[in-house]
């Protein structure tokens, strides 16, 4: 299975690469941008590649975020966990008393 994810994997960037290299000219133009009253001049593929990193900037924050949230519920639980063991086995160390039914 893993040899498969690796073919894949390699196939998907190979075709990426082609895609890129048959564009370069493409690639290569200018943007320009403006915001407000800035003017700015910036290569395609500069623009690109700041908008792919600035996404998975975001993204991976929004992941730790989740992370960390997840990961603090997980102590809590654990805690609880280990009271209600430590419970259990204080309950188990009691001597059995036998009870009488009424009644009878």
């Amino acid at each position: 299975m893993q040899w498969i994810k690796a073919i894949f994997w390699v196939a998907v960037l190979g075709v990426i690469g082609i895609f890129i290299i048959e564009n370069l000219n493409f690639f290569d133009q200018m943007a320009n941008l403006k915001f407000l009253t800035y003017n700015f001049s910036l290569k395609l593929y500069l623009l690109l590649f700041f908008s792919f990193f600035f996404g998975m900037l975001f993204g991976l924050a929004y992941t730790f975020k989740a992370w960390f949230k997840k990961r603090n519920e997980l102590k809590k639980k654990n805690e609880e966990i280990r009271k209600l063991k430590e419970e259990l086995d204080s309950l188990r160390n009691l001597p059995l008393t036998e009870e009488k039914p009424q009644g009878i």
